[in-house]
């Protein structure tokens, strides 16, 4: 691992096969299908029993559906499964903790919420919603500079399905983002430094950390079914200079004033016998 760690901080990334069993990843994705599939059945528009019951392309083709017909259900989905108990489990898992010492973090700390993305163009109403340019994800943690993300696939990738992308070393060139876009810190490559990047395709079970300075990209999904994947953040509260700015936090987390379902009442109903 020592030599490992070394390449880690000359490359600004590595990939760690099998740190999960490929059941503990499934078990994330799966619960992450059944919030979808609660509101497919809501819709009418299956009738199986659960997630793991349906075709996997009659799921897929109901997931486009519910972005076609009901987008704000379809994004209050997504927004529920940034929360699910394994997804956060995962994330606090003593194997990544020990990940994260052993690349120099003394005194880990979650930078932000855990992240479950499932990519698609016919999930997405932009295209950066599916695939993002050459970026750094320090401009959105603005944490300590020896911060980490931890990513990991849900389900299998190919180079069809749009592998994760980096530039190796980019990471010792310090802060290189000219533009924020839809909280991404976008980077401007020449075209030899496009050409540099390259395909990153971990197996169920590998995760992959990178310096949040890595200049990175995600792939293009060329196939039928979305990219369902993880990635985790963690910063240094040991880092010299995010102690020297106060441990700057950069995400606000409220909630709105208003009712988001108008003249509903809740009200607690004994379970029947």
């Amino acid at each position: 691992m020592q030599t490992t760690m070394k390449l880690f901080h000359e490359l600004g990334f590595m990939l760690l096969p099998g740190v999960f069993s490929p059941e503990e990843i499934d078990a994330v994705l799966w619960e992450a299908k059944e919030v979808f599939h609660r509101q497919f059945l809501n819709h009418g528009y299956t009738t199986s029993a659960s997630a793991r019951t349906i075709d996997e392309q009659v799921f897929n083709d109901c997931l486009y559906r519910l972005f076609e017909e009901d987008l704000p259900c379809l994004m209050n989905c997504g927004k529920q499964i940034q929360h699910l108990i394994s997804l956060h489990r995962l994330s606090l898992d003593e194997r990544l903790i020990r990940i994260l010492k052993e690349a120099n973090l003394r005194f880990p700390n979650i930078c932000t919420r855990p992240v479950l993305t499932f990519h698609h163009p016919k999930l997405a109403s932009e295209p950066i919603y599916f695939k993002v340019d050459a970026h750094q994800d320090w401009r959105s943690m603005q944490g300590s500079v020896n911060s980490v993300v931890i990513w990991m696939p849900l389900a299998p990738l190919s180079t069809e399905i749009g592998p994760l992308h980096v530039l190796p070393g980019s990471h010792l060139r310090g802060l290189l983002s000219d533009r924020m876009e839809k909280g991404f810190g976008m980077v401007t490559l020449r075209p030899e430094e496009e050409a540099g990047m390259i395909p990153l395709i971990p197996t169920l079970g590998d995760v992959v950390i990178f310096s949040s300075l890595l200049v990175h990209k995600s792939g293009e999904n060329k196939a039928a079914a979305p990219r369902w994947s993880c990635h985790f953040r963690y910063n240094d509260l040991d880092e010299k200079t995010f102690i020297e700015r106060g441990y700057c936090h950069p995400y606000l987390y409220k909630p709105v004033d208003e009712l988001l379902t108008p003249n509903f009442l809740p009200r607690l109903h004994p379970e029947s016998e």
